[in-house]
């Protein structure tokens, strides 16, 4: 190591207490996390000591005793199944290396690199600096390959050359990269001496990295005390701080050998070097499974995995005289899929002012557009229920924020609303009660989604209550704030029935008449209707992109509520939101259906489908590609809710029902919600249990409706049952 931080550690070490023995080794960092022993370290440091010994007593830049010990490391990847690669630089008139090793699999696009440096000073072997960071890193390489780790982050290692010349090597490395592949990289991770004899302080490097917190909690459950330092100077992360990437890692302090022939191998301290091993093996099994991300092909970032969510608490604050602001406190509740040492949530706009998990204070950073990273004092056990809150204000998220005149707003939009008013896991697969405690001036009205609760009144302010009861998608929940005409009513069968119309709409009874006999109706084809409560939300934004949306229970509605898009909306009570889908690319299940149910109301009102709405559908578009040129599963990115999925779409269901009989089409639609209600489901179970429940073979129907990019064969228009 050579740096500014050189000057700095002695000062450092100074103030600081000497621990009064050696660290215990190191424990498994938890459920699934390897650890290893000294034995697995001891062999590689024992080569670096065999190969200085053999070259004159050091391995340093330009001598055969570091291109022997890069051999040596390259060799060792090379059987694991690493992709190993050497990049040759000058320094001084002399040849130099380094090594870059990637572990096959991962999203390339979210790498994360681990480094290390090879090379000694020409005075010594150098086993601590860095022939300990080294082999710590191969350790760590070799037990990922040993146990076969799948990834969703792309893990890269490199071992520099030429470090102590001046970030030679790591120099010309990050210098190669365009912007592009810069920006691929999630984050750096450095290690530069870590076995120095009774450590005082663990120095934990840190320029935005998400390992800095998981490096500063194992030293400290193992009682030693964490400086940490920049990214300025140092060692090879200064080299990827400089080109703007993230860097963490962490050293030991200085030994008495620091740079001298005396950093031979019995310089270590056994007990520290497999500690530190572990700590990495620890942080590349925390980070190598990106918790940003439920792994939606169409928005990777949505959602966050490690846990599923059951239930949230949102309470939220509003003044129409501040229309960009909005004060929040939530609190989630989810059950640990694996162990967490930290988690994400998606939260657009605000500053977080506190997040704490079980009552504890937690760490918090932000990440990107809208990741909400938390790492909690205590690593969450899978399986564990914990409740993370998170306390916000400030300038609200703009996704599915549509302003009211006056000052009001309606939080609705698809596919993303949510995390533009409170921390979400903001995916449709994973569903969750939900509880909202809305307070606004007083002669306003907070509307949201399920039965409302108990409303109260102090110091001219009025809080709102709303509960949904059944599991809800997070782009289903809504609230909205205006000055709302309530009408409230009940179904025959008890179910509440809840209109808001906000300031500009004018109620209509008629329309509200309507919900019983297209409840009645749904309900004969799609089985019971699956909510506690019905209703409406009928707003006039000035802004934003919504016309109507199926928030769960109530629907919204821009300007007035009609019967044609009530038809829709309801329908979606089904489709959409008791069974939601898997993820983007399953639009279909949604819109398709929903779209045909505006026929399915015209007929029960009288209409010939055959001859009035299929027809004219198939002949009016028979000529024209466009139409038929977008797939109605998988469309692609961005095309989630193409308008294929409503117009073709419609057709295809349509055509469907004529190819398996009303008979197995409507059976199918009850058992489809039936099986699948309260979770999320996919197009290809849809196609399955069509075929399943018709007892026909429709994959030639399906292939050339939902998978087809041109019109399909006259046989699949036009089917003669």
């Amino acid at each position: 190591m050579r740096s500014r931080l050189r000057r700095l550690l002695p000062v450092l070490l100074g103030a600081a207490v000497l621990l009064s023995g050696t660290p215990a080794l190191a424990q498994s960092g938890g459920t699934g996390v390897p650890a290893v022993t000294y034995a697995d370290v001891l062999p590689h440091l024992q080569a670096f000591q065999h190969i200085a010994d053999a070259n004159g007593g050091n391995r340093a830049h330009g001598t055969p005793g570091f291109r022997q010990s890069l051999d040596y490391v390259k060799a060792r990847l090379d059987l694991a199944g690493f992709r190993t690669r050497i990049e040759k630089f000058r320094h001084e008139d002399k040849d130099g290396f380094n090594l870059i090793a990637d572990w096959p699999g991962g999203d390339e696009r979210r790498t994360a690199f681990l480094g290390a440096h090879l090379d000694s000073v020409p005075e010594g072997p150098g086993l601590n600096d860095n022939g300990s960071g080294s082999a710590a890193l191969l350790t760590t390489a070799l037990t990922v390959a040993r146990k076969k780790l799948a990834t969703d982050r792309h893990l890269r290692f490199a071992w520099w050359g030429a470090e102590e010349e001046g970030l030679i090597g790591s120099r010309h490395h990050v210098g190669k990269l365009s912007p592009a592949e810069l920006d691929k990289i999630d984050f750096y991770l450095n290690f530069d001496m870590t076995a120095t004899p009774k450590p005082s302080t663990m120095f934990v490097i840190d320029s935005g990295s998400p390992a800095t917190a998981l490096f500063q909690r194992y030293f400290q459950d193992r009682n030693l005390p964490v400086l940490e330092v920049g990214a300025g100077g140092g060692s090879d992360h200064t080299a990827f701080h400089d080109k703007g990437v993230a860097t963490g890692g962490f050293m030991t302090p200085l030994d008495e050998c620091y740079h001298k022939a005396c950093d031979t191998l019995a310089n270590l301290d056994p007990a520290v070097q497999t500690m530190s091993t572990n700590a990495i093996i620890s942080a590349v099994w925390a980070l190598a499974k990106d918790p940003a991300g439920a792994g939606d092909p169409y928005y990777p970032k949505d959602g966050n995995s490690g846990y599923q969510v059951e239930h949230y608490d949102v309470k939220i604050d509003y003044d129409p005289a501040k229309p960009d602001e909005l004060t929040g406190d939530t609190t989630v509740t989810a059950v640990a899929q694996r162990d967490l040492e930290l988690f994400h949530l998606d939260l657009n706009g605000f500053t977080v002012s506190e997040t704490t998990v079980d009552g504890a204070r937690a760490a918090h950073r932000r990440e990107d557009e809208h990741e909400l990273v938390i790492t909690p004092k205590q690593r969450v056990r899978k399986g564990s229920t914990f409740k993370v809150r998170v306390r916000y204000a400030g300038k609200h998220g703009t996704q599915g924020w549509n302003p009211i005149a006056g000052g009001g707003f309606s939080a609705a939009g698809e596919p993303h609303s949510a995390a533009s008013w409170y921390p979400a896991n903001d995916h449709p697969s994973d569903k969750a009660t939900f509880s909202l405690t809305a307070t606004v001036p007083e002669g306003w009205t907070a509307v949201g989604n399920g039965k409302p609760g108990q409303t109260t009144k102090a110091g001219g302010r009025s809080t709102f209550r709303w509960h949904e009861d059944q599991p809800m998608a997070t782009y289903l929940s809504t609230v909205a704030v205006d000055r709302f005409t309530l009408r409230t009513s009940t179904l025959k069968d008890g179910t509440p029935a809840i209109y808001a119309w906000g300031s500009g709409t004018t109620p209509a009874p008629e329309s509200e008449a309507l919900m019983q006999p297209m409840l009645d109706y749904f309900s004969k084809l799609y089985g019971p209707y699956p909510f506690s409560s019905t209703g409406g939300i009928i707003v006039n934004t000035t802004g934003g992109d919504l016309h109507a949306l199926e928030t769960q229970s109530r629907p919204t509605y821009t300007g007035g509520m009609w019967d044609v898009s009530m038809a829709h909306e309801l329908t979606h009570q089904w489709f959409g939101n008791a069974v939601t889908v898997a993820d983007w690319r399953n639009g279909c299940l949604n819109e398709c259906v929903a779209q045909y149910a505006n026929q399915l109301w015209e007929e029960h009102n009288g209409a010939d489908l055959d001859k009035g709405f299929y027809r004219r559908v198939i002949e009016d578009n028979r000529d024209k590609p466009e139409f038929w040129n977008t797939r109605l599963y998988d469309p692609g990115p961005g095309k989630e809710l193409h308008h294929a999925l409503y117009d073709k779409g419609s057709a295809m269901m349509h055509a469907l029902r004529r190819t398996i009989g009303d008979q197995a089409f409507f059976g199918l639609l009850k058992r489809w919600v039936r099986e699948h209600n309260g979770g999320a489901a996919s197009w290809p179970e849809f196609e399955a249990l069509a075929q399943q429940v018709s007892g026909k073979d429709l994959r030639g129907f399906f292939d050339a409706w939902a998978h087809g990019t041109v019109i399909p064969a006259e046989r699949y228009l036009y089917p003669k049952s």
